[in-house]
This record gives C-alpha cells, structure tokens and sequence, in this order.
C-alpha cells in the first residue's frame, strides 16, 4: 500500500489509481488530546476510509508523538479533498490548531 506523508505546506497533492488502496500518514500527539479529525465529509463516489490507526514512533518516551495512519480507497477516476483538522474532540468551538488538505487525483 502506498503511503503518503503530509508536506510541510497546507496542502499535499497526491495521486492514485482507481481501485488502489493508499494511506496518510501524519504526527499526532494523543497524549495532549490533540487529533486528526475531518474538517468535511469524503466524496464517498471517490474516495472511502477503510480505517485509522496510531503507532508508536521509535523512541519509545510515553507520551510522545505518535503517528497516525489513514487508510483509503480509491473508487472511481476524478478529484477530491481530504480535508483534514488537528483538534481535541471536546472542544466544540475551538479553531483548529492545524488544518491540512490532501488533494487527490484518481486516475
């Protein structure tokens, strides 16, 4: 499975193929109750998350970062966003803390 990492940019361009399975992979740090969430619901006709996972980096310190990893299918050719946001679930009215954009391509 391909992995993408985030670019240091807002946005990240990326392309797949149709029926290709590919993961996002970013730095979180679950210790804070810091997240990666979506800002807005998948083009579900494009793109469909076939789940999340944490893993540990490998220094080993708890509590330190970890990353996270997006997993995905690709349905159908066209173009759509991940649009992602660095929140803590709780807090309904805060800003992000980070915002991100995977803008894909299907071929």
């Amino acid at each position: 499975m391909t992995v993408f990492l985030m670019s240091a940019e807002q946005d990240t361009c990326i392309r797949v193929q149709a029926g290709q399975k590919f993961a996002l992979e970013f730095v979180s740090s679950p210790g804070t109750g810091y997240g990666w969430a979506l800002a807005v619901p998948l083009d579900e006709k494009l793109v469909t998350c076939l789940g999340t996972k944490n893993k540990a980096r490998a220094n080993g310190i708890l509590g330190a970062s970890e990353y996270e990893l997006w997993q995905f299918l690709a349905l159908t050719a066209g173009r759509t966003e991940i649009s992602l946001k660095y929140v803590r679930p709780w807090e309904n009215d805060a800003d992000p803390v980070k915002k991100h954009v995977f803008k894909v391509t299907i071929q």
